[in-house]
């Protein structure tokens, strides 16, 4: 028998809506959602049908693997390489596809190191079992072209191939040209 949803929080696990924060009631903005096409390319049905509620492909898992297994990459918290990924490779490819398709995949936890930086700090690194790295990369395959296609020249965070080194630059560049700035978190797309 399944439990209620009130059951499984009681024991404080969960913040309800009508719970206030210490500080006071925060003001929350409304949600946007960009509105972007769920057909593929790579063996979807022409006109938008689709029989599993995401669109991934077997293809979109092969390629995806295929660049994982160029990256090369540690084992992640099960201890399995990409070699011991590769004894079963046509098991487990259709499997994540299977559940990536149909929306059940779950990503399992990723493995903790740390890592020593330059000043004799340390610095905590996740690593991501081999079959979430392939899951990762078919979600950045599909949705990078897709989202770059929305953003501006100007907007650098979290862009292939675009630093934060070069938003520096252009700021720099722009303050000998302008004599006020625009700053924007938020931006709503209609």
């Amino acid at each position: 028998m399944r439990l209620k949803t009130d059951d499984l929080y009681d024991g404080g696990l969960s913040h309800s809506s009508v719970e206030t924060p210490v500080m006071g009631v925060e003001r929350r903005a409304g949600v946007t959602q960009l509105m972007l096409p769920l057909t593929t390319t790579e063996g979807g049905r022409a006109g938008g049908a689709e029989t599993k509620s995401i669109p991934i492909t077997k293809q979109m898992i092969w390629k995806a693997y295929k660049k994982v297994r160029s990256n090369k990459g540690a084992a992640g918290i099960d201890q399995e390489t990409i070699e011991m990924y590769e004894e079963r490779l046509q098991d487990n490819l259709y499997m994540l596809w299977n559940r990536m398709s149909s929306g059940s995949y779950f990503p399992p936890p990723v493995l903790e190191v740390e890592i020593s930086k330059d000043d004799g700090r340390k610095r905590k690194l996740g690593i991501p079992t081999v079959n979430d790295r392939v899951a990762q990369q078919v979600i950045k395959s599909y949705l990078e072209p897709r989202f770059e296609a929305e953003f501006l020249p100007q907007s650098y965070g979290y862009r292939p191939l675009k630093s934060a080194h070069q938003a520096v630059e252009q700021v720099r560049k722009n303050v000998r040209s302008y004599h006020w700035v625009i700053d924007m978190e938020y931006i709503q797309f209609l």
